[in-house]
């Protein structure tokens, strides 16, 4: 007689990186290194100690999986052979070499508008790009764990990450052609980059603007344009969507007040992508929300904000 084994489908593993658990986190299943050995229970908590631990024994990468009967069941020997012959690398991340090259251009983008110097970070920002395209690869798998890259706190920075690689993952099974991809990709980059000639202090206040704070920011897509207009090396697509950015299916936005098809998809695409990312985006001043609770706002803002179909596929597909 067959000893009996709980089934666990060998395609559903999920790779967690060690470095960018936070301490405290708690799955209801269990957890397993490489080899297949489980190495945390179900339901216990990543303490700090237990993480460093980890970390001292040069285990970069964990295993769970989303699809299992028993939160209490243990790995099958099928599936322990199976992870012992396969360095399974589960859902595509934005690797390390890609975040590094995102600071990079970030830094190159503030030095080019704060200094007043011919923009030349085309080159590098599209190289960017072309890093994140081959990350995510073709499979698009679950965008939200996609993102590793909120572990660093400059929010600049990993905001207009965030925004580049939602909104790709998001055009890309729209079946958006790959050369607009880019485009949304680039756009996402740089589309708060009018931002730069806006104050620090109101930037970065903590707590609600004043009225006449809000209309200075309400300036930086106007700003943004103004700084890649002349730019032979940017399409008019790209520079199109960060003037636009802020406008709102119903005419709400601005700086114009554009409303319905006035405004193209590839500028909904990024505006969804934004909004999302600033929801669930925790910060020193603000709290962040569920991906389940930013889509049904998402979904509240239909039709006012947001062109409805593209609201609708965003939340089904994402």
């Amino acid at each position: 007689m067959k000893e009996e084994q709980e089934y666990v489908d060998l395609g559903s593993e999920i790779e967690m990186t060690v470095k960018f658990i936070k301490p405290d986190t708690v799955l209801a299943c269990p957890v397993y290194n490489r080899e297949g050995d489980i190495i945390q229970t179900a339901y216990s908590p990543f303490t700090q100690e237990f993480l460093q631990q980890l970390v001292r024994q040069g285990v970069e990468k964990i295993y769970y999986s989303k699809k299992i009967r028993d939160t209490q069941a243990i790995y099958t020997k099928d599936l322990k052979d199976y992870l012992q012959k396969n360095i399974y690398q589960g859902p595509r991340r934005i690797s390390l070499e890609t975040q590094k090259l995102a600071v990079s251009v970030t830094e190159r983008i503030e030095t080019t508008v704060k200094e007043n110097l011919p923009i030349d970070f085309v080159d590098e920002s599209k190289e960017l790009i072309d890093c994140v395209l081959q990350d995510i690869g073709n499979e698009y798998n679950d965008v939200i764990n996609l993102l590793d890259i909120q572990s660093y706190d400059d929010f600049n920075y990993s905001h207009s990450l965030n925004v580049a690689v939602i909104a790709m993952v998001f055009a890309r099974k729209l079946g958006v052609s790959r050369t607009i991809t880019k485009d949304i990709g680039f756009a996402g980059i740089i589309h708060d980059i009018g931002k730069l000639r806006i104050p620090y202090d109101i930037i970065n206040k903590r707590g609600q603007l004043l009225t006449e704070e809000y209309e200075v920011i309400k300036r930086h897509p106007r700003y943004g344009y103004e700084i890649l207009k002349g730019s032979q090396d940017i399409s008019d697509q790209l520079k199109k969507m960060v003037l636009t950015h802020h406008e709102k299916y119903d005419g709400t936005g601005y700086p114009f007040g554009l409303k319905g098809d006035q405004i193209d998809d590839a500028t909904y695409i990024l505006s969804l992508a934004e909004v999302f990312d600033a929801l669930t985006t925790k910060l020193s001043y603000k709290l962040s929300f569920t991906p389940q609770k930013a889509f049904n706002l998402i979904i509240r803002d239909s039709g006012t904000r947001f062109k409805p179909d593209l609201a609708h596929q965003f939340v089904n597909e994402m």
